[in-house]
C-alpha cells in the first residue's frame, strides 16, 4: 500500500486500483495472503482505506458565459437575416413575406431550438420566425427586433437561473414571494435594451429611406412642417408600440419554453403570429399591427405569470445539465 499510495489516492474507482495491482504482478495468491479471494476484493478494500487526494475541479464555465453564447448566436443569426432582407429591399428586390418567414425560421431553428424534439423545434422556429417577419416590416425596427431575440433568450435563461437558486425555498408560497418581483424586472430589462437597440437602428445611415425620404421632402416645405412632424411622430409611435408588444410576447414565449412549458410557448407564438398576420391582411392601418402585438403580449401574460412562478418550471434546471442543452 505504501508503494502505490500515490496512485491509490488518485483512483476514482476500485477497478483503477485493481489494474495497478495486476500490472505490479499481484495475483490471487498474493491477495490470499491479505485474506482476500481475488485482486478485485483487495482493490475494493484499498479504495476504501486510502484517503482520496483533494483534486482541483476543472474550471466550471461561468453562468454568464453559458447564457451569453446561445443568446449571441440567436441574435447574430436573426440579425444577419434582417440585414440581408434590408439590403435586398434597398436594391428594390423585396422578398415575399412567406420566404421571409422561412428564412427567419431557418436561422431560429439552428439557435433557439437546441435540445427540443424535431417537431417542437420546427414549430418553435416557425413561430419565432413568423413573429420577426410579421411584426415589423423590412428595415431598422426589424433589425432591432432580431437583435432583441438574443436579448430575450439571455433574459429567459437568466430568469430560470434565478429561479433554480430559489427553488429550495421552504414552501411554494415562499418561492413565489421571492420570484414575484423578478419577472417584471426581467421584462423591464428586456424592453429597455430593446428600446435602446431600436433607437440605435433608427439612427443608422439610410434608416430613413423609402417613405422616410418622401417625409423629408414634405418637411422641407415650411407650410406643412407641423403636419409632417405630427405624421412622423405618429408613425414612430406605432413602430415603438409594436416593437414593445412583439418583444414582450417573444420574451414570454421563451420563458415558457425554458420552463418546460414548450406546448404553451408554441400556442402563444401561434396566436401572436395569427393576430399580426390578420392585422396585415386587413386594410392597411398603422395601429392594427400595434394593437395585434400588444394584445398578443397581454393575452399571454397571465398564463406566463402563473407558469413562471411555479417551482416545477425551475426544478428542471438542475436536471438538464447532462443533456444536449445546458440548463440556464
Amino acid at each position: 500500500m505504501e508503494r502505490h499510495q500515490e496512485l491509490f489516492a488518485d483512483a476514482v474507482d476500485p477497478l483503477d486500483i485493481a489494474e495497478v495491482l495486476e500490472r505490479s504482478g499481484i495475483g490471487p495468491q498474493t491477495a490470499g495472503r491479505y485474506r482476500h479471494g481475488d485482486v478485485f476484493s483487495l482493490a475494493e478494500e484499498l479504495h476504501a482505506r486510502v484517503p482520496r487526494r483533494a483534486t482541483e475541479p476543472p474550471p466550471a464555465e461561468g453562468e454568464w458565459r453559458r447564457r451569453a453564447r446561445p443568446a449571441l448566436a440567436a441574435g447574430a443569426a436573426s440579425a444577419a437575416v434582417a440585414l440581408l432582407l434590408w439590403g435586398l429591399s434597398a436594391l428594390s428586390l423585396p422578398v415575399p413575406l412567406g420566404e421571409q418567414v422561412a428564412v427567419f425560421a431557418a436561422a431560429v431553428g439552428l439557435t433557439l431550438g437546441r435540445g427540443l424534439p424535431l417537431p417542437e423545434r420546427i414549430l418553435l422556429a416557425l413561430g419565432v420566425g413568423g413573429l420577426l417577419a410579421l411584426a415589423q416590416g423590412t428595415g431598422p425596427p426589424q433589425l432591432a427586433l432580431t437583435v432583441g431575440t438574443g436579448v430575450a433568450e439571455w433574459c429567459a435563461r437568466w430568469y430560470r437561473h434565478l429561479g433554480s437558486g430559489h427553488v429550495r425555498s421552504r414552501s411554494s408560497r415562499e418561492f413565489r414571494a421571492r420570484m414575484r418581483p423578478v419577472l417584471p424586472a426581467v421584462l423591464l430589462v428586456h424592453l429597455s435594451v430593446l428600446a435602446g437597440l431600436t433607437a440605435a437602428a433608427l439612427a443608422l445611415p439610410g434608416a430613413a429611406g423609402g417613405h422616410g425620404a418622401a417625409a423629408q421632402a414634405t418637411v422641407a416645405h415650411v407650410a406643412h412642417a407641423a403636419s409632417s412632424a405630427h405624421t412622423v411622430w405618429a408613425s414612430q409611435g406605432a413602430v415603438w408600440a409594436a416593437q414593445c408588444g412583439a418583444g414582450a410576447a417573444l420574451l414570454l414565449a421563451l420563458l415558457l419554453r425554458h420552463g418546460g412549458r414548450t406546448p404553451g410557448a408554441l400556442a402563444a407564438l401561434a396566436s401572436a403570429c395569427g393576430c399580426v398576420a390578420l392585422a396585415r391582411v386587413t386594410p392597411p392601418h398603422p395601429d392594427l399591427i400595434t394593437w395585434a402585438c400588444a394584445l398578443s403580449a397581454a393575452a399571454l401574460l397571465p398564463y406566463a405569470w402563473i407558469a413562471a412562478l411555479s417551482p416545477t418550471s425551475h426544478r428542471l434546471a438542475t436536471a438538464d445539465h447532462g443533456e444536449g442543452e445546458p440548463g440556464p
